[in-house]
């Protein structure tokens, strides 16, 4: 069993992780929206835990996209009390508030299918493409090719070692020399068993050229899609 947990870094967040393992669950952090959307996008999860802190202060967190997750999921509200270093749960799989709502709520979720969250499909399809960190200038770049896209995005193979967040640029020679700015929104790292190595990159932009090129190949415009690595189940 896997669960999503939303909190930031600090002695909480290993306390609610503690439990959570102990109540024999599995689970992956998300502290932003860009995480939160990462992580539901390639994982299947029972339920999502909320830290109330985290959600009532953090700036960067899109509410919509909180309480479109509490509708697709079960969910419950967590308070850790560091005085006592005792966590509360409350939520309709939670029951009341108590410190055993928790454990109540791990048992709820077992029950619950593990689904990911996906608005849209990608196409898959291997097109030539030369990655860079830096704006084109001659020769050069990573020679390498997609292994899907959208319209908001492509997965290109690649061994080397990107960041989240990291600017970078692509190049589709077979359809435009134009380069397409991108962000790293999701990174696969080589080495993982089952798991195809390489980088999710949203556009920043997209020349006419290719979006043409995009509809041609199947693509369909969606809301939120980042294209993402082939996965087993």
């Amino acid at each position: 069993m896997r669960m999503l947990l939303v909190v930031r870094d600090g002695r909480a967040k290993d306390r609610f992780l503690k439990e959570l393992s102990a109540l024999g669950a599995e689970c992956d952090v998300a502290r932003t929206s860009e995480e939160l959307l990462a992580a539901t996008r390639h994982t299947r999860y029972n339920g999502v835990l909320f830290d109330v802190p985290t959600i009532v202060r953090a700036k960067d967190i899109d509410r919509k996209l909180l309480h479109s997750l509490a509708e697709i999921y079960p969910s419950a509200r967590l308070k850790h009390d560091p005085a006592t270093d005792a966590i509360f749960a409350l939520g309709t799989d939670a029951g009341p508030g108590s410190r055993d709502g928790l454990s109540v709520f791990v048992a709820a979720c077992r029950d619950f299918l593990p689904r990911g969250l996906r608005r849209g499909e990608r196409v898959d399809v291997n097109l030539p493409a030369v990655l860079w960190r830096t704006p084109p200038k001659g020769d050069g770049g990573e020679r390498t090719a997609t292994l899907n896209l959208s319209y908001l995005g492509c997965f290109v193979f690649t061994a080397e070692d990107w960041a989240m967040s990291d600017p970078a640029w692509v190049v589709f020679p077979d359809v435009t020399p134009e380069p397409v700015r991108a962000r790293v929104a999701w990174r696969e790292p080589w080495g993982q068993r089952r798991a195809i190595p390489g980088v999710g990159l949203a556009f920043l932009e997209i020349p006419e050229v290719l979006y043409k090129e995009l509809k041609m190949l199947g693509c369909e415009p969606v809301d939120f899609e980042v294209a993402s690595g082939c996965k087993a189940l």
